[in-house]
């Protein structure tokens, strides 16, 4: 398959490098377009695609086109592209920019779909919302791309912004626990360097051993013995109500998606 990425951002970036990762079967061949040109060059120098001068020129170079701008240049983007799209699937992952938006900006029948991915694709662990739209048949082939770099998980619209919440901003929220735990540990006298390896290895093996037993629950009741040390800093974090800040940083970045609408 021939893929357009229209855009050469971070999110971009991402997708890029967790396609073109060497254990990839069948991995998709790339063309980018950037107003930047640079960027677009430079990215396809380092995952190995092609740039295209134009978006139109990438549009005809493509089976399938991916819209990873930001929000406010979404629309005008589609409308730039419009007949010339024909039958090829587009799929914006654009935080805020609604269905109704897309097919607002496109010609009649245009196949579009949403997806909101995570920076975690680069390395194949990403997890991807997909709302089909009017894909149709192209359900399977955009389910199946996606799926080379990470989760694909099939939302209700009006669920993808607390689904976005909860997947897509969690690398940005855990990078930020382990640099909150790392600092603690320089404060208890630990390196640095050591107090970051030690945050980042703990936190990957969690979620490794969550995601096999499948009840984070469980894995909590397990790990935090009665008198432990685990037990002891679940109990100040929950004398924080960490679970009720959780969930109010939730409902913040739903509201910050819905005020981009």
């Amino acid at each position: 398959m021939n893929v357009g990425l229209i855009g050469a951002g971070h999110i971009a970036r991402a997708l890029a490098e967790g396609w073109s990762r060497a254990d990839v079967p069948g991995p998709p061949s790339l063309v980018f377009f950037d107003v930047d040109a640079a960027k677009a060059r430079d990215l396809a120098a380092a995952c190995g695609g092609a740039a295209a001068a134009t978006a139109a020129a990438l549009v005809a170079a493509a089976d399938l086109v991916i819209v990873a701008v930001r929000p406010q240049h979404v629309e005008g983007v589609l409308q730039d592209m419009g007949v010339a799209l024909g039958e090829r699937p587009v799929v914006s992952v654009a935080a805020g920019v609604s269905l109704a938006r897309l097919r607002a900006a496109l010609p009649t029948g245009a196949r579009v779909a949403r997806v909101m991915p995570n920076v975690a694709a680069a390395l194949g662990l990403g997890v991807f919302m997909l709302v089909p739209g009017t894909l149709g048949r192209g359900v399977a082939e955009v389910d199946d791309l996606f799926a080379l770099a990470g989760d694909v998980v099939e939302v209700d619209e009006a669920l993808f912004d607390a689904a976005t919440a909860v997947a897509g901003c969690t690398p940005g929220i855990i990078a930020y626990l382990v640099e909150a735990f790392a600092a603690a540990g320089v404060a208890h006298g630990l390196a640095a360097d050591v107090a970051v390896r030690l945050a980042v290895s703990g936190v990957y093996g969690a979620a490794a051993i969550v995601a096999r037993e499948g009840d984070p629950a469980a894995v909590l009741a397990a790990a935090a013995t009665p008198g432990g040390m685990t037990a002891a800093a679940v109990e100040k974090l929950e004398e924080r109500e960490l679970a009720l800040t959780v969930d109010r940083a939730v409902a913040a970045a739903i509201a910050r998606a819905q005020e981009l609408a």
